[in-house]
């Protein structure tokens, strides 16, 4: 016992519930804390380093431990899970290459504002700098300095009698603000201490109080504008946020448009929806913006490359923009305002809601347009399907409350514009970073997050190649998920847009890949589609009750998405470049 602990052994030997609060491993204690965050599924790999937790979730039948086929996989399952629950995604790896194997999902956590805690194990602390083993610490690779610009939060539990305290505020870290990963690392020895567990407030989250000055100016400008819009991003989907969102929209009559990780803020039915702007924008955001706006309300969107079209002028407003966002530090980043309101969203605009009154006499319909209508569309010049025709016959078979989550490449752009989202949690895209392979790991979150929804994980063969240890654990664990992979034997994205910077073509083959055999290898279910009508015609709902279905879909690579502003711009920087050299 500590000397520095203020009870002895007699006060212990006379109360026998004391012994039991004195006795209790530090690894014990965090997974306590970890479920009482809402963290009822956790994942990762196992490891020596990382075993004091893992024996501790031995003796928690409350907790379902997903082990992945690697830690990337496990950092996107549990982003996933975060963004469908709100409660924290959990990761537990092991030190040296399970801990660097993480960075890119912890990236691409912090890119999307996702609540991920990533606890690594470490060497034991009298072990540092002595050429230990996988030494983590700040004698070896330094694995929390690595961390700290892709985290909120990044430390090393040094002090067990510190560690519940530290990940209290790890978690609080994690879930307040602007939400984010943090990373932990927890060396073994401290990990097996015993230590008298505190009893610590769950209480994790602070709202801050609403300006109500600023409030007031804004509905000032809100009320009085003439052709305005507003643009919603991922930061409205917390809380009663969509629903605030489509109340104060309506009450105004104002037209809404979304960044591509927001699409199903509003639902696209709904007849005030513009649609995306940004990676795949829908004509109608183009057209509407490319009339003048005078107001842009910008909500829960830092207003970055991917979500304004590569910082696009139409975006810029005759007279005022209000940007609403969780982190002051957003605000006028990208564009000038004339307003910023920073704080908890759903809360501000629950506040506009309250204080707005006018009412629109005409009620006016805006409704999305596509570059095409994907329902007459069949096969493309070379004879296979259209993507935008897969996408309707996939949303045509599956009911109605399905979760779609999409990967990285040239498939991307084509569900963004396609897909009908008529629900806040509808679509899952984790853009930021841009990470393949993010899509079917992202989807496994999802799913235990909603088990009883349907989800589609929508990839490319490049991606599905890259993924295909997601699939094998969806197999191995039973969690019924369609992967429908658009396959066209190449790093489409990559191929297409250099070939509309430079010219002239490169080809970026992904290989030949046998999708089925790769499927059944790892024990799921798979299909084939090359033609118009044949998915459509699936009974994928009776397999899902197998388990995963994988379905290989043999996409016409001559039907493509109009240029995208990204190529539009490394075009224009290269043709700059030689003017300034020349």
């Amino acid at each position: 016992m500590s000397s520095l602990d203020p009870t002895n052994e007699s006060e212990a030997a006379a109360d026998p519930s004391l012994t039991e609060t004195l006795s209790r491993r530090v690894a014990d204690v965090l997974v306590e804390q970890l479920v009482s965050a809402g963290a009822k599924v956790m994942f990762g790999l196992p490891g020596g380093a990382i075993s004091p937790m893992h024996d501790a979730l031995h003796d928690r039948s409350d907790v379902r431990v997903i082990t992945t086929r690697l830690e990337a996989g496990a950092m996107f399952a549990a982003a996933g899970y975060a963004r469908m629950t709100g409660a924290p995604g959990v990761v537990l790896v092991t030190a040296g290459p399970g801990v660097l194997n993480s960075l890119t999902g912890l990236a691409s956590a912090y890119a999307e504002g996702l609540p991920v805690i990533l606890i690594a194990g470490e060497a034991a602390r009298n072990r540092f700098g002595k050429n230990a083993l996988q030494d983590g610490s700040s004698y070896g690779m330094d694995i929390v300095a690595m961390a700290r610009p892709i985290t909120k939060m990044s430390m090393e539990i040094r002090d067990p009698d510190l560690a519940p305290s530290i990940l209290a505020e790890a978690i609080r870290v994690s879930v307040s603000g602007r939400r984010g990963p943090v990373l932990l690392t927890l060396p073994t020895d401290v990990g097996t201490s015993r230590i008298r567990a505190p009893k610590l407030s769950h209480h994790v989250e602070s709202v801050p109080a609403i300006d109500g000055a600023a409030i007031a100016a804004v509905v000032e400008v809100l009320e009085h504008a003439k052709r305005p819009v507003i643009f919603a991003g991922p930061g409205v989907m917390r809380g009663d946020g969509p629903e605030h969102l489509t109340d104060l929209a309506s009450k105004l009559n104002f037209p809404v448009m979304t960044t591509p990780t927001a699409k199903g803020a509003i639902s696209e039915d709904h007849p005030l929806a513009l649609g995306v702007f940004g990676f795949g924008s829908n004509p109608s955001t183009i057209d509407y913006l490319s009339g003048g706006v005078d107001v842009v309300l910008a909500i829960g969107t830092g207003l970055g490359e991917a979500s304004t079209n590569g910082w696009s002028p139409l975006l810029v407003p005759t007279k005022h923009l209000i940007q609403i966002d969780s982190e002051t530090l957003q605000l006028g980043k990208s564009y000038k305002i004339t307003h910023g309101l920073s704080g908890n969203i759903s809360a501000i605009l629950g506040e506009l809601n309250q204080q707005i009154h006018s009412l629109p006499a005409v009620v006016e319909k805006f409704g999305i347009r596509r570059h095409e209508n994907a329902a007459l569309m069949t096969n493309g010049p070379e004879g296979l399907i259209a993507p935008p025709r897969a996408l309707w016959e996939l949303q045509q078979l599956m009911p109605a409350n399905t979760l779609y989550t999409l990967d990285i490449g040239e498939h991307m752009l084509f569900g963004i514009h396609y897909l009908e989202i008529k629900e806040a949690f509808g679509f899952g895209l984790m853009l930021g970073l841009g990470s393949m392979a993010s899509g079917i790991g992202s989807a496994l979150g999802v799913k235990l997050g909603r088990p009883d929804r349907p989800v589609v994980a929508i990839c490319g063969d490049g991606g599905f190649s890259m993924a295909i240890g997601d699939v094998a654990t969806a197999a191995r664990e039973n969690i019924p998920l369609v992967v429908a992979v658009f396959n066209d034997e190449r790093y489409g994205m990559v191929e297409i847009g250099h070939e509309s910077v430079y010219g002239r073509r490169i080809s970026y083959p992904s290989g030949t890949l046998d999708i089925a055999r790769l499927a059944q290898g790892v024990g799921a279910q798979s299909l084939l589609v090359e033609h118009a009508g044949e998915l459509e015609s699936l009974d994928l709902l009776s397999r899902l009750e197998k388990g995963p279905v994988v379905i290989d879909i043999r996409i016409d690579r001559a039907v493509r998405m109009p240029q995208n502003a990204r190529n539009k711009y490394l075009k224009t920087a290269i043709a700059e470049n030689k003017r300034i050299v020349n």
